[in-house]
């Protein structure tokens, strides 16, 4: 039986065709190499030399840029992986042109440049408007949890603290117990009393120093990075926000933050993002996380349209029957009409945090069958009402009547982070610090809008675009 078999590896022969030659003209390396070179690389921000200064002669800047767009599109963002595969891959080979520079000079290029990944990321953003790719009437806002290089040992919070010193006092406890009863000089027992005590007081050290800096928590090996919810888990993370554009589902910015919740993050994410596309009366949707009556207010104040729902809250009954989304706000009268058709009349004003409230209280409660169901509280039920409320009702009547468009939310925005996250494996950051992760974060988002645009043209048709 014949088989198959390959040249004699000992066989002289002499190669005479180019690198070129060996990429396919479809070959995607070819549309990085194209849109690097488009790139004005000094008003995005990356640090250029002359290439006359003493000594060693420096790698061009787009080169390594170059090498470090097709890392992250081909899963390869470790810089000492990038040093193996740029002496071995013949893509990379062409691409850079046989260069081969070290692990540090790769990580130095990204450190030196953090803030121009995101700037990169943006004008990808602007290019893509030009080509009509992206027309910013309706975004979707949303955010996701990225592991950060911080062991969840090593994140210490008052609560944790108080634990631990609790548990040391038991043990330092034992061991001096024990040592009463032995008759007998044991330095193995001493020696673990001491153990117990240097920790006590570490962890009460750890402690005043939180109480000092005003502190609930704090990583230490990545102080910026925080604990959060992380499905359904509490992990060592940092919190990415993207504003995702509907029409073909390209990442229009991100922005990466530390805060545990979305709360705070809905204005200042679509503001960013209109200003860049520089559309008026844009559509903004996201999710109940982003609910926060500030933020709504502000979106709309600069003319935005805010498709958002809120989430149930309960009475202090618990009973849904009896929720505040439940009682009608009659206007002209200035009252609340509840379920069984009691009257709520104002009352009192209050403030809370710098936003100002009217009080309204029913005077009939204690002759209502419902009372039970509807207030734990001995004087009644009270409702209160932002001073601008009525934003806030019609934000959740305007929802409800585009609910179809509402919808579109998860197909819009959380397409990009299952690519990223699943597809990419980018799960977790490498670099520490905001700003370096800042500049990750930008990177892998630079790979997702690449992947979208080669599954949408050809080569061709993008190295033509591009130039």
């Amino acid at each position: 039986m014949a088989y198959i078999v390959g040249m004699d590896r000992n066989q002289a022969r002499m190669i005479t065709t180019s690198l070129d030659d060996l990429i396919d003209k479809d070959n995607s390396v070819r549309v990085i190499d194209a849109y690097v070179e488009s790139l004005d690389l000094q008003e995005l921000g990356f640090s250029e030399y002359s290439g006359l200064n003493r000594g060693q002669p420096p790698y061009r800047r787009s080169d390594l840029l170059k090498l470090h767009i097709y890392g992250y599109l081909n899963k390869i963002r470790s810089s000492r992986a990038l040093e193996i595969e740029i002496k071995r891959n013949i893509e990379l080979m062409w691409l850079v042109n046989c260069i081969a520079p070290d692990h540090g000079t790769i990580a130095g290029f990204v450190q030196k440049n953090k803030a121009a990944f995101h700037n990169t990321l943006r004008n990808l953003t602007l290019i893509l408007k030009g080509w009509g790719l992206i027309d910013g009437k309706l975004i979707a806002i949303d955010g996701t949890k990225i592991r950060a290089q911080n062991s969840r040992h090593n994140c210490i919070t008052q609560s944790g603290l108080s634990k631990k010193i609790e548990y040391a006092e038991a043990q330092i406890n034992a061991y001096l117990m024990a040592i009463e009863k032995d008759d007998t000089s044991n330095d193995d027992l001493k020696e673990k009393l001491q153990t117990y005590q240097n920790l006590k007081e570490q962890y009460l050290n750890q402690k005043q120093g939180l109480k000092y800096e005003g502190l609930e928590q704090k990583s230490l090996t990545d102080t910026d990075s925080r604990r959060m919810k992380n499905n359904g888990s509490l992990d060592i993370c940092y919190n990415v926000q993207s504003v995702v554009d509907s029409q073909n589902h390209f990442v229009i910015d991100i922005s990466t933050t530390n805060d545990i919740n979305d709360q705070n993050q809905l204005y200042v994410m679509a503001k960013d993002a209109t200003e860049l596309l520089d559309v008026e009366n844009s559509t903004v949707i996201a999710d109940t996380g982003y609910y926060n009556g500030t933020e709504i207010k502000n979106c709309i104040d600069d003319g935005m349209n805010v498709f958002i729902k809120k989430a149930k809250a309960n009475n202090s009954t618990k009973d849904n029957e009896f929720r505040k989304e439940k009682f009608l706000y009659d206007k002209e009268r200035d009252v609340y009409v509840c379920p069984a058709g009691n009257e709520l009349s104002f009352f009192q004003n209050t403030s809370k945090n710098g936003m100002k409230y009217r009080k309204y209280k029913c005077s009939n409660c204690n002759s209502c069958k419902y009372k039970k169901a509807c207030t734990s509280s001995g004087t009644g039920r009270t409702i209160q009402r932002w001073e601008h409320e009525g934003i806030l009702e019609s934000v959740y009547q305007d929802t409800w009547n585009n609910n179809d468009i509402y919808k579109q939310r998860r197909c819009i925005v959380e397409h990009p982070f299952g690519t990223v996250k699943r597809t990419l494996g980018y799960s977790f950051f490498l670099r520490r610090q905001m700003d370096n992760v800042d500049a990750e974060a930008a990177s892998m988002f630079i790979a997702y809008n690449f992947k979208r645009l080669l599954s949408m043209f050809s080569t061709q048709e993008l190295i033509k675009k591009f130039r």
